[in-house]
């Protein structure tokens, strides 16, 4: 499974938008967008709500499907 980073540069490039226009947009830098790319860090003061936005995305979570039975097995043991 790709990363959230990655996927976001993979939809920065399907529109078209290049890092300097997003920080144009986002009246910043290209190399604080850059760190936003590379940190996958979402907080209210990070640059990802407005780059999802922009974007038209929503982040979602979902569990990982081996997730119960790891949990399962584990309880099971204790």
């Amino acid at each position: 499974m790709e990363d959230l980073a990655e996927q976001l540069r993979q939809a920065l490039k399907a529109k078209g938008i290049t890092q300097v226009q997003l920080a144009e947009h986002l009246q910043t830098t290209q190399p604080v967008i850059s760190r936003t790319l590379k940190a996958s860090v979402v907080n209210d003061r990070s640059h990802w709500p407005a780059i999802l936005e922009l974007l038209g995305l929503e982040l979602v979570l979902q569990p990982k499907l081996d997730t119960p039975i790891a949990l399962a097995e584990e309880l099971e043991r204790r």
